[in-house]
């Protein structure tokens, strides 16, 4: 199979955000990937709350990639206040987070969905290992080889967070803190593509932003895996 994605345009991030006109009918869902941590650093896979939740932080210069990132968002008018700011329980997202309540002025709240991918026993090992994940990703998003959480079930775990922010009327944006596969595969759902291109559609540099285009269509691409899973 091959793993290019013919005919896939994604917008720049700047392109994502067309100021508004008159009153939004929903807030802008932006994820952002948490900056550059220690386990970048080492080059270690640490998914699992028992390794990473109080281990593998930011470094210094993860730190400035955030403050940086939100900045130049902030000054294209694409980060509209009133905030909401959401984040996977692992340190390095909750201190991406605590930089981003610092330049936006806003408390963020851990929200246990959008924690890591698990990478079942590639944990602790190289992060070498990713691409071999990401192969058998593009042959099968449902495969749970190594023993690693699928790309389905992360949407199926993460894709409510989305569903419910999107029915906020007291926030302008919604910021989700998250980890790199999980905010691929919200980004892949939310453009109506297939979820083996997660990485090809969504995959984002630490600290960088990316908008949800649709949460409609990431609802519906939720709706038809659980009604796969109950007809089979």
């Amino acid at each position: 199979m091959s793993t290019a994605c013919p005919n896939v345009w994604v917008a720049p991030f700047e392109e994502s955000f067309p100021l508004p006109v008159g009153p939004m009918p929903q807030p802008r869902l932006i994820v952002l990937r948490h900056g550059r941590s220690v386990a970048n650093e080492q080059g270690v896979v640490a998914s699992r709350p028992a390794h990473a939740a109080e281990a593998y932080g930011l470094t210094s210069s993860g730190r400035d990639q955030l403050r940086r990132s939100i900045e130049e968002a902030g000054a294209r008018g694409a980060l509209v206040s009133p905030f909401l700011l959401l984040c996977s329980p692992l340190l390095r997202t909750r201190e991406s987070a605590e930089v981003v309540a610092g330049v936006l002025d806003a408390t963020p709240s851990v929200d246990d969905r959008l924690v890591e991918r698990d990478f079942g026993t590639l944990e602790l090992g190289p992060d070498s290992a990713y691409p071999s994940v990401w192969a058998a990703d593009r042959e099968d998003p449902t495969h749970r080889r190594w023993g690693v959480e699928s790309v389905v079930a992360v949407l199926r775990r993460a894709g409510p967070v989305i569903e419910e922010q999107a029915l906020r009327a007291d926030v302008a944006t919604v910021l989700l803190v998250t980890h790199g596969d999980v905010a691929s595969t919200l980004l892949c759902a939310s453009r109506g593509i297939d979820l083996r291109l997660h990485r090809e559609v969504g995959g984002l540099a630490t600290g960088e932003l990316g908008a949800l285009e649709s949460v409609q269509v990431a609802r519906d691409h939720i709706v038809r895996l659980n009604e796969t899973r109950a007809g089979g």
